[in-house]
């Protein structure tokens, strides 16, 4: 292993210990499992190596050359046992940083079991080593400098990013620092280490670096996770919240005993939400389907996210708080503006990550890297997306999330911006495969990203939007692709019945002359299906159903019952047909003020004939 060289200041530098750098809880497997079975363990969790055990004792340890080789040998069947290095060289957690390199480096192994006693507590990798030697040696302008980046560019210091996650929360809601502070001890006295992540410390970092207000954004809540804990970590911090805040809301969700504690707002405070878990992974069992989730380390919980800026922990509690851990680059991508997935197959085993990634891409103002964009264009021409949608298996679990990030897309400022980057992507296959944005559909939505706003302001536009997308499709895929969507019974009637409704209106308005007979035949639609009618068909049902919408909906009533009444009219079924003869006249122009249409009524209806007919 290619350690840097050791010189007597780097060495008295170099005062960490395992227990610094080590990954906990530690994924094993029994020494009686099958080379197949451990094969499978690696390949789901993304480790390269596992720790043997019997009844819970260290036995020895399998990496996946090892497991390789066996199956080549067709040993798939065998236990481990008969691939698995053994004695095991260990360490304990007070083992120094140099004495774990020189360990590695003599012996040519690739990863250490920390051992308290005779439980296995850690494990450390090559990786923790390289990484805290490169923390300890260089310089983090250096470091930077080396990535092709400015010297200006070197991570905040801990003690700064404390101090920046201490100024936020007390200026946003004075309550939640404090608050924090008790999660922090609490994890302290049960030996758990304790990480703010995701976008809370992508803004952070953001804003430590002088960006935008926008790119920052507004901190309304946290992330919190546990690492070195069981399951129900989450319910104890949250007891201890609800004890000296009773005013706090605390919701407890799955089987990993998630928590949400939730401040409500005041006038001093804007409200504010702090999630908990414990450190978890995934495992999507097949592409697109809901992922299945066990207890792991702080390293595999930032594994499973996303994008590299999101996969950044920041450590909230302890004898370093904020100490920054970023095992995929996060900062440097920040300084590049580059949304960069983490794995090649994360677009696989999840595509609507590709509507996340425009949508960060968007908000932050960064650009998707090269190898990013080609893995989303590699995803969608494999023809995948199209075997999940007409898997009816597999589909609810990827619709949901897919419906999700449409809405969140849709529903932003850059919606425009946002439907055409997914475009070019070829990622509107993921709604439908034959979905893409043609001159036409374009023109219908951005026709209707105008009108929305001061026509239909209750109806959400991204509704709006999908319904003009669908209704672009083949007859066939329209009503199973909204089904997929799982959009509201209404919309879907609406995407169903819409067709139909145009072809009736252009029949019957191409027999409309008068305005009157243009209102009688336009009043019983509602508004919003008029106007995603005129956004399809601008030329030959436009003109008349605008002037419905601006002129003739909008016409005021001349008279009325009581105007009829005053006349000596009394109430009767007449009623009706004179207040719609006179309405029609008024919509045709021929009656145009109230004294007009009061003579209208009295030379065409006696009040006696009226009489005789109630």
């Amino acid at each position: 292993m290619p350690f840097p060289p050791k010189t007597m200041a780097v060495q008295d530098a170099l005062i960490a210990i395992a227990q610094s750098c080590m990954s906990f809880p530690v994924r094993t497997v029994e020494v009686t499992a099958s080379v197949e079975e451990a094969s499978k363990i690696l390949s789901r969790y993304g480790h390269t190596g596992l720790c043997v055990v019997e009844q819970s004792a260290l036995v020895g340890i399998v990496t996946r050359r090892d497991l390789g080789v066996a199956t080549r040998y067709g040993l798939g069947r065998a236990a481990i046992s008969v691939c698995m290095s053994a004695p095991v060289k260990t360490v304990t957690p007070k083992t120094p940083l140099l004495q774990l390199q020189a360990l590695m480096t003599i012996y040519d192994i690739g990863r250490l079991p920390v051992m308290s006693g005779s439980a296995l507590v850690g494990i450390v990798t090559r990786s923790d080593v390289l990484r805290q030697l490169q923390r300890s040696q260089l310089p983090d302008s250096t470091v930077l400098q080396s990535a092709e980046l400015s010297a200006d560019s070197a991570y905040p210091a801990p003690s700064d990013l404390y101090t920046q996650l201490q100024q936020r929360l007390l200026s946003i809601c004075p309550e939640v620092w404090p608050a924090l502070r008790l999660l922090s001890t609490v994890s302290d006295s049960e030996g758990w280490a304790l990480y703010l992540v995701g976008g809370g410390v992508r803004d952070l970092l953001l804003a430590c670096a002088n960006a935008t207000a926008a790119q920052a954004g507004q901190l309304t809540d946290l992330d919190l996770v546990v690492a070195g804990a069981a399951p129900g970590a989450g319910v104890r911090l949250a007891e201890e919240i609800q004890s000296r805040y009773p005013q706090v809301k605390t919701q407890i969700y799955g089987q990993f005993q998630t928590a949400a504690l939730s401040w409500p707002k005041t006038v001093e405070a804007s409200s504010f939400t702090i999630d908990i878990a414990t450190a978890r992974t995934e495992f999507y069992p097949y592409p697109a389907a809901n992922p299945e989730v066990t207890s792991s380390t702080i390293h595999q919980d930032l594994y499973r996210r996303d994008f590299t800026v999101n996969a950044m922990a920041l450590r909230v509690n302890g004898d370093s708080p904020g100490q920054l851990l970023d095992f995929f680059g996060g900062w440097i991508d920040l300084q590049r503006r580059s949304l960069k997935v983490i794995h090649p197959n994360s677009f696989v085993e999840d595509p609507t990550r590709i509507f996340r990634a425009v949508r960060f891409a968007l908000r932050l103002g960064f650009e998707l890297a090269p190898h990013t964009q080609q893995l989303v264009q590699g995803a969608i021409a494999s023809g995948l997306y199209a075997q999940l949608q007409a898997s009816h298996r597999k589909i609810p679990a990827l619709q949901s999330r897919l419906k999700a990030e449409l809405k969140y897309l849709l529903s932003t400022d850059q919606w425009a911006a946002a439907l055409r980057q997914l475009d070019e992507l070829g990622a509107l296959a993921c709604i439908d495969d034959t979905l893409s944005l043609s001159p036409e559909l374009w023109k219908q939505l951005r026709r209707m990203g105008r009108w929305q706003p001061r026509f239909l302001p209750h109806e959400p536009r991204w509704q709006l939007m999908v319904t003009l997308m669908i209704a672009w499709l083949k007859p066939k895929k329209r009503g199973p692709v909204a089904a997929r969507l799982q959009l509201d019974s209404h919309v879907q009637q609406r995407i169903s019945a819409m067709h139909a409704q145009e072809a009736q209106l252009v029949q019957q308005l191409t027999h409309c002359h008068r305005p009157s007979q243009v209102y009688q035949q336009l009043q019983s639609y509602e508004q919003v299906e008029l106007l995603l009618t005129v956004a399809r068909h601008p030329y030959t049902l436009g003109p008349q159903v605008w002037q419905y919408i601006v002129q003739l909906s909008r016409m005021p009533q001349l008279i009325n019952g009581a105007t009829l009444k005053r006349l000596g009219y009394r109430p009767g079924p007449q009623f009706r047909e004179m207040l719609t003869t006179v309405h029609q006249l008024t919509l045709d122009g021929e009656l145009t003020d109230a004294k007009a249409a009061e003579n209208y009524v009295l030379a065409h209806y006696s009040p006696e004939a009226a009489q005789d007919q109630v």
